[in-house]
């Protein structure tokens, strides 16, 4: 316990003869952190925020019967696709600054979603206010034209395809029409019987169910269709030059490295070459940078590369369409086997009223065909004329007038704590290699040769017998 409190007090006297030292690298630190505060370039920020719309909005989940795009994670999937290449570099096009690469933007844009709510927060902080303002407004608008025209090609090519449908279903219901009239006029019939009726009014809404069905999976391939031909033009993976400087191995690796060459030069001051202590700081050397030479070639290999998000949502986008196109296939044949059952049911009629029951089928068959088709015309009209996005402006961004680097009186105060441990340091540092002889013990140690006379410190001396003194006299006082 003595022997703590002696080294304790050695600390201390060495920090008190030191004290200049200290407050010297003290003051330095401080200054010099002061100045680069007050000199460097100053750094503003601007922000924008968006809203994110699950699924669109009522309104068109009622009127659009689409395949869901995005899936549960909306915001985040929104997040990737505004940071790809595709948009970014449609983003510095616009701009038109060279200087401003995907890759450049893709470091100085930072998008972040705000906890408990769908809003995305879009930041980027440049030295220049009035391009960190113009790069983040830019993002947002081209963000939510790609999402609008996203989602209106579907809704257009869901149009245009009922719309040929209902071409071909209205000249047919003509001429099935004009079949069914003819007939009645050569036979001399009107109607047929009220058992065949019914059982025609059945096969004639399962008919129209079948069709319905036939269209929606023409719906489906054609958006199949598209999807493939966007998938083509996407890359799988796209290339990514931060992942090697934000490797946390590598970086380790590095400040490891850094530690042992310090320590090897240092110990080569005080033992030669084949001195154990080097050899195995070389021989730790040589096992981390073989890591760090692994560490980096499997990050160039293989985490360079980095998924391309509007490829994976187009592939989740064509996995559900092909779901859905093999549920209707099943739904299809269903109703083929109880049409086939109904048709069995009118095979017993005479020839006459077979066929006129047949004519009567078909008309009214396309004739509930002809008014859905119009039904679902007018409503991808509806749809496609409102021309939402899943994404809509809250705030733009306005010009920052305030920088927000470097905070000066944070500088400050961190340089302060950096001075003085950096002084504390440096006066321990000094110290220890302050190779001077001292005491007496140690000249005799040094030297081999006895000490004849010591010569005293006398104001060393007075100042001790004046502190005994005081602590006497503060004694008395106590007692």
């Amino acid at each position: 316990m003595e022997m703590e409190e002696m080294d304790l007090r050695e600390y201390w006297e060495i920090l008190v003869k030191k004290k200049q030292l200290i407050l010297a690298v003290f003051f330095v630190t401080v200054l010099a952190v002061t100045i680069y505060s007050l000199v460097a370039t100053p750094i503003y920020e601007a922000s924008t925020t968006v809203i994110v719309r699950e699924g669109g909005s009522n309104a068109e989940a009622i009127l659009f019967d689409g395949i869901a795009t995005l899936g549960k994670n909306t915001a985040q999937n929104y997040i990737q696709i505004m940071k790809s290449r595709t948009v970014l570099e449609q983003v510095a096009a616009e701009l038109g600054r060279e200087e401003l690469t995907p890759t450049a933007l893709d470091k100085a844009i930072t998008i972040q979603p705000i906890q408990g709510s769908d809003v995305l927060k879009i930041s980027m902080q440049s030295p220049e206010p009035t391009l960190a303002q113009a790069v983040v407004n830019k993002l947002a608008d081209v963000f939510i034209s790609w999402n609008l025209d996203y989602r209106q090609n579907d809704r257009k090519a869901a149009r245009l395809f009922i719309e040929s449908q209902l071409e071909t279903v209205e000249q047919d219901l003509r001429l099935a029409e004009e079949r069914l009239q003819n007939f009645k006029e050569e036979q001399g019939v009107l109607a047929p019987a009220q058992e065949t009726t019914a059982v025609v009014g059945q096969l004639a809404s399962l008919h129209s169910n079948l069709t319905e069905l036939a269209i929606s999976k023409q719906e489906i391939d054609e958006r199949i269709r598209q999807v493939r031909a966007n998938l083509a033009e996407q890359d799988e993976t796209l290339i990514s030059s931060t992942t090697i400087a934000d490797n946390r191995l590598v970086t380790e690796y590095r400040s490891r490295l850094a530690d042992l060459e310090i320590k090897l030069s240092s110990a080569r001051e005080k033992y030669t070459e084949r001195h154990p202590e080097i050899l195995s700081l070389q021989a730790e050397i040589e096992d981390v940078r073989r890591k760090l030479t692994e560490e980096v070639e499997r990050v160039v290999g293989t985490e360079t590369r980095t998924l391309n998000t509007i490829y994976q949502q187009l592939y989740g986008t064509l996995i559900n369409l092909e779901v859905e196109a093999n549920a209707l296939a099943a739904r299809e044949a269903a109703l083929l086997a109880i049409i086939d059952e109904r048709e069995k049911d009118l095979s017993h009629l005479p020839a006459q009223e077979l066929e006129l029951a047949r004519l009567t089928r078909d008309a009214k068959v396309l004739e509930e065909l002809y008014i859905l088709l119009r039904t679902r015309r007018e409503e991808a009209r509806i749809t496609e004329a409102m021309q939402t996005a899943d994404v809509q402006i809250i705030d733009r961004a306005t010009l920052p007038e305030r920088p927000v680097k470097p905070r000066v009186k944070l500088n400050i105060a961190i340089g302060g704590v950096l001075g003085v441990f950096l002084g504390v340091g440096l006066a321990f540092l000094v110290e220890f290699l302050d190779n001077t002889l001292k005491t007496k013990e140690e000249v005799e140690q040094v030297l081999g040769l006895p000490v004849l006379g010591e010569i005293p410190d006398l104001n060393g001396a007075q100042k001790a017998k004046e502190k005994r003194s005081l602590l006497r006299k503060g004694r008395g006082l106590g007692a």
